[in-house]
């Protein structure tokens, strides 16, 4: 539960700014700078729309959708609190994801920092 209430901290913050939208059953959608960092892969940055799950059995539930050098075959873009740590940085108001697997690697984090520009699905 902790997770979701990371997640629930970094929308009071971010809603009603620039391309953050609250869809109607609560769930955040935005476009965010994404920086991806893991053993395996080094550091990678992307610009990539995210949707925050914020309702029923998936609250708490991060999808990441591809763009260019992040893809579901190379990378972790669908997240569960279950599975990955989760951390509101209050300090810059960024969203931190943080876990280990032999996809990446070893340890990996994501930092996610919504960029005010529209999220877009192509």
């Amino acid at each position: 539960m902790k997770g979701a209430m990371e997640v629930y901290e970094f929308g009071k913050v971010w809603r009603d700014t620039s391309n953050f939208s609250v869809l109607a059953k609560g769930n955040f959608l935005f476009n965010a700078n994404i920086v991806y960092t893991s053993e395996g892969r080094g550091i990678e940055k992307e610009s990539c729309t995210v949707m925050m799950i914020r309702h029923g059995r998936q609250d708490g539930e991060i999808n990441i959708y591809e763009n260019d050098i992040l893809t579901a075959e190379t990378h972790h873009l669908g997240l569960n609190h279950k599975f990955q740590d989760y951390k509101f940085n209050k300090k810059d108001a960024s969203f931190i994801i943080k876990g280990t697997s032999e996809k990446m690697g070893g340890d990996y984090s994501i930092k996610i920092t919504p960029n005010g520009l529209v999220a877009h699905f192509s």
